[in-house]
């Protein structure tokens, strides 16, 4: 019997290269009207493919998202996220995560650090060597002031100081306009907060809309006590003195926390050429700038770069592009993917 001749099998037809679901598809969120456009192009969304979060009905179809006010106005209010301040449960889990895959041991922080660029420094992190603190701190800006220069950094640390505007208490309706609930009196000075770690013990404990801090594990008394602890402020309102500063990758760990990152890092967490310190914090002279400082702040409110004006989208990364901002309980994150619904902005 003759050996069969196999029959070729022709090669399978090629399926049709699947069209990628575009990145901004939960946009749909913001599709309201009964002409809504979000359903099928979300292009005007800024920060498409943001992670997700509640929505802000900031006062009307034109204040939400990434536009979501900083103040109260016949709506919702975006704040700053108190689990963004130095030693919260959250960042030392963030640094611990850090520190199992790269063995480098840091702190984490975020705040504001003077900037030339073209976006003022926001969404760039630095490392610190800071005179007194056990580790070196990584810290990302994701906030400007005209105040801070460029070899400071401004980090939030709990009860650090308010500056120019007080979203953190003295508000006429605490979990609407204020995060917490009392007067500004037992926050200490208007810049730098307390002056000693034994009057934190007067600051409220949680935010009037409190399960969210309190599930975290976290209070107001502990995060002002932890900064002084760990050495980010010293007694009788010192600042510390900045050894080294220079510019580093934004560990995916921070990112986590702030949602902003941009697409022009450089590689890897040690600096290159870092600035060194001409000398110490002179904050203990009256009159005297803030260079080579370590200073602090936390004022609860949203941030320079929750803005969509305050970054150039060329510089950063697709659905990083903004700092993602929370509720007046610190911890629910706003979702900031667009800036008003139905996509018309």
């Amino acid at each position: 019997m003759p050996t069969p001749v196999p029959v070729p099998v022709p090669p399978p037809t090629p399926l049709p290269v699947p069209v990628p679901t575009p990145a901004n598809a939960s946009c749909t969120k913001y599709a309201q009207g009964p002409y809504a456009q979000c359903a099928d192009n979300c292009g005007s969304c800024f920060n498409a493919g943001a992670r997700s979060g509640v929505i802000c009905q900031g006062g009307g179809l034109s204040a939400t998202g990434y536009l979501c006010p900083p103040d109260a106005s016949n709506g919702d209010m975006a704040f700053a996220c108190m689990d963004w301040t130095f030693g919260s449960k959250q960042m030392q889990e963030q640094e611990e995560l850090f520190r199992s895959r790269t063995g480098a041991d840091v702190f984490f922080g975020v705040g504001s650090f003077g900037s030339d660029d073209q976006q003022k420094g926001l969404g760039s992190c630095v490392r610190l060597v800071v005179d007194g603190m056990g580790k070196d701190v990584i810290a990302q800006s994701i906030n400007t002031g005209s105040d801070v220069s460029g070899n400071q950094f401004d980090l939030q640390v709990g009860d650090g100081g308010a500056g120019l505007f007080n979203a953190c208490a003295g508000g006429s309706s605490p979990g609407v306009n204020s995060m917490f609930s009392g007067t500004k009196e037992a926050w200490g000075n208007q810049y730098g907060g307390v002056d000693d770690r034994e009057d934190c013990e007067n600051l409220p404990l949680h935010p009037a809309m409190d399960g969210p801090m309190k599930m975290a594990g976290d209070d107001l008394v502990s995060l002002c006590k932890y900064s002084f602890d760990h050495g980010a402020r010293g007694q009788g309102g010192h600042n510390p003195s900045i050894v080294s500063i220079g510019r580093v990758q934004c560990p995916a760990e921070l990112v986590f926390m702030t949602q902003m990152q941009r697409s022009d890092d450089p590689v890897g967490f040690t600096p290159q050429s870092p600035m060194q310190a001409e000398h110490a914090c002179q904050a203990d002279i009256p009159n005297s700038p803030l260079d080579w400082c370590l200073t602090r702040m936390m004022d609860c409110r949203k941030p320079s770069g929750a803005w969509r004006s305050a970054v150039v989208p060329e510089l950063m990364v697709s659905g990083k592009k903004l700092v993602q901002t929370c509720t007046s309980d610190g911890y629910t994150r706003i979702d900031n993917q667009c800036g008003c619904f139905d996509c018309d902005c």
